[in-house]
């Protein structure tokens, strides 16, 4: 499955806006793909936060019912890199000896994958496959799964107030007028009366 990318003048980044039902299809599709390879799984781990939203599309299309959320930190504050990463929500369960899907919304670096499953693996699990609705071609990893490929900025629909937020403040800082901002996050689909609000809100 294929987005169109936004593109904006003087701005290097280029921007996909997958909806809600696109996130579903992409559920869909990696489910396809986990049921078609024949591999059998006695649970899914779902690294937070960015799994959270679609993780329980995925447990539905793969008729399972286990499906447990994982948290690793790499950073304490912004651009404080820690040394080395953290778990700072671990497991409700054990996972020794079992079979587990480890999924989350892109695999952007890689490193969450890579970390989340040597961590499942000290722990005791048997067997570790990860799945992803976006792979990006710079990622350390490649998934066993992964419904759609893109090098761009994803921005989801259950991010909107970080994202408007994070993308308003970097083209203030590049200069853009307010309505040139305005103009921008309207392209990019986000909700005018949502952002309304926030900005009432947040003076």
């Amino acid at each position: 499955m294929q987005f169109d990318h936004i593109v904006f003048d003087n701005d290097p980044a280029q921007y996909i806006t997958p909806s809600w039902q696109d996130l579903d299809q992409l559920s869909f599709e990696l489910a396809k793909q986990v049921i078609g390879s024949g591999e059998k799984f006695d649970l899914v781990v779902a690294l937070a936060k960015g799994a959270w939203p679609m993780s329980r599309a995925l447990v539905d299309y793969l008729a399972m019912s286990n499906l447990v959320s994982l948290g690793i930190r790499f950073y304490s504050g912004i651009n404080q890199r820690l040394k080395e990463p953290e778990v700072y929500q671990d497991l409700p369960v054990k996972v020794k000896g079992k079979r587990i899907l480890l999924f989350d919304d892109v695999a952007d670096t890689g490193e969450s994958l890579i970390f989340a499953s040597d961590y499942l693996l000290e722990q005791g699990a048997a067997l570790v496959k990860t799945a992803t609705l976006f792979f990006k071609e710079r990622s350390a990893i490649i998934p066993d799964y992964y419904a759609s490929r893109t090098n761009a900025w994803i921005i989801f629909p259950f991010e909107i107030r970080e994202m408007s937020q994070l993308l308003s403040n970097n083209w203030r800082k590049q200069g853009l007028a307010e309505s040139e901002i305005n103009a921008r996050l309207k392209k990019l689909n986000f909700n005018e009366k949502i952002m309304q609000y926030f900005a009432k809100i947040e003076k």
